[in-house]
């Protein structure tokens, strides 16, 4: 294998018009930066002339014209050294229409300075999590010229369905970019293949009719069962699209709903004229917690009330300094356990048989639990549950952060789905 051959190996260079002789390598430092440097030579017979359209049939036709010397080509680093080809072009001169023209080569597009590989390079690290401004360092580059490759991948954003829904679906809206239309995006899960079905710009119901209304019909009566939270107006909509399916609430969204009140009846209480406020406010984990899992049994020394004390001790104690946080507390515990054991009959019995007036705020938690009664009690019967669609929320609330936010939702969307694995423009390519 000649020397040329070697290096054009090394570099992962398939173009045969290029040549590098036995000294072509040398590191030099550029803005400080020791870089690696090849020097080689793009030479060959033109076919024709690109202007003229004249076949090169001999030096009547086109002649070789000089060289443009010194064209960089930034290449992927190699051993952790920024790397550059430096390649003279061979010009040449067409005698037919009096116009020169310079040789051409695959490994980089014609007036760029940045290989295909170097690209390549660029589109697997944002396959990946990690800033555009890192991966832009990794393969010095621009931040502008990473922006513009994840750009022209966001044209190609729409997920190739072939116009089939899930049969098992998770819905939800989560904080996008400044340009989304309802300011929240809507996102579209498979629960069978745990992973992203498909995101929309707006969480409007016209627009989320619209972008379901692309289905047919046959199609919609298909899908079995939607998870999604408490947002009622998501359950009038999805039963006017999806007849059939089965709308299941998120355990935890339920559950959250008491949580909340019990929380805020604590942090009222939370006022240093209160001689519990220490208490309350050092506690607040214990007052949450499953009275089930709290221990009465091992006992140790707490500060606040100078004694050894249990955690059911401390739950009792502070449960009953208040009205209202008593109640509040056993309303959630009921919800809670009913939840955990799956007994419809026991949380169709608490929320019932509450008793209003105690808690604004509770009493309007038991009437969006009596309007959406038999929804929930979908989610007691089946396993299903929003945990795909909060992970997937949460992985992009990441992609955001090491971005420090996204200006366009097209190119939050692509990256999401990069690394998702739903978009493979190397496949596409």
């Amino acid at each position: 294998m000649t020397h040329n051959n070697y290096t054009k190996n090394i570099l992962n260079i398939k173009d045969q018009n290029i040549y590098f002789g036995e000294n072509c390598f040398n590191i030099v430092k550029i803005n400080n930066i020791d870089t690696m440097v090849f020097h080689g030579v793009l030479t060959y017979k033109p076919a024709s002339c690109p202007y003229c359209g004249v076949v090169n049939n001999s030096n009547d036709d086109i002649i070789n014209w000089g060289f443009k010397k010194n064209c960089k080509i930034k290449i992927p680093k190699i051993s952790n050294y920024n790397s550059l080809v430096v390649l003279d072009k061979q010009r040449f001169f067409c005698k037919h229409c009096q116009r020169t023209f310079i040789a051409e080569t695959s490994l980089v597009d014609y007036h760029k300075q940045i290989s295909h590989n170097t690209e390549l390079s660029i589109t697997l690290d944002l396959m990946n999590k990690g800033s555009e401004k890192d991966i832009s360092k990794r393969n010095n580059v621009s931040s502008c010229t990473t922006n513009r490759i994840l750009h022209k991948i966001s044209q190609d954003k729409i997920i190739k369905n072939n116009g089939i829904l899930p049969k098992k679906m998770g819905i939800d809206e989560f904080d996008a970019t400044k340009d989304t239309i309802s300011k929240l995006a809507f996102i579209i899960v498979d629960q069978d293949k745990k992973n992203i079905f498909d995101i929309n710009n707006s969480r409007l119901s016209k627009d989320i009719e619209t972008l379901f209304r692309r289905y047919s019909k046959r199609e919609r009566d298909k899908v079995e069962l939607i998870t999604l939270d408490l947002y009622e107006p998501y359950y009038k909509l999805m039963k006017k699209l999806f007849k059939k399916a089965i709308l299941v609430p998120d355990r935890f969204h339920i559950v959250l709903q008491p949580r909340n009140v019990l929380d805020a009846s604590r942090i009222k209480l939370c006022v240093k004229s209160n001689p519990n406020y220490k208490k309350l406010k050092k506690y607040w984990k214990l007052i949450l917690k499953n009275e089930n899992e709290l221990n009465d049994k091992r006992k140790f020394y707490s500060k606040c009330f100078k004694k050894e004390v249990t955690e059911k001790y401390i739950v009792t104690y502070l449960i009953n300094t208040d009205n209202e946080l008593k109640i509040t507390y056993n309303y959630y515990q009921g919800i809670l356990n009913s939840i955990d054991s799956k007994d419809k009959e026991k949380f169709s019995n608490i929320i019932h048989h509450y008793n209003k007036g105690i808690s604004k705020k509770l009493d309007k938690v038991n009437k969006t639990f009596l309007r959406m009664e038999n929804y929930i009690l979908n989610a007691l019967e089946y396993d299903y549950s929003n945990g795909i669609v909060e992970g997937t929320n949460n992985l992009i609330k990441q992609i955001k952060h090491d971005a420090c936010g996204y200006r366009k939702f097209e190119h939050l969307k692509a990256r999401v789905m990069l690394i998702k694995g739903l978009l493979n423009p190397i496949i596409s390519q």
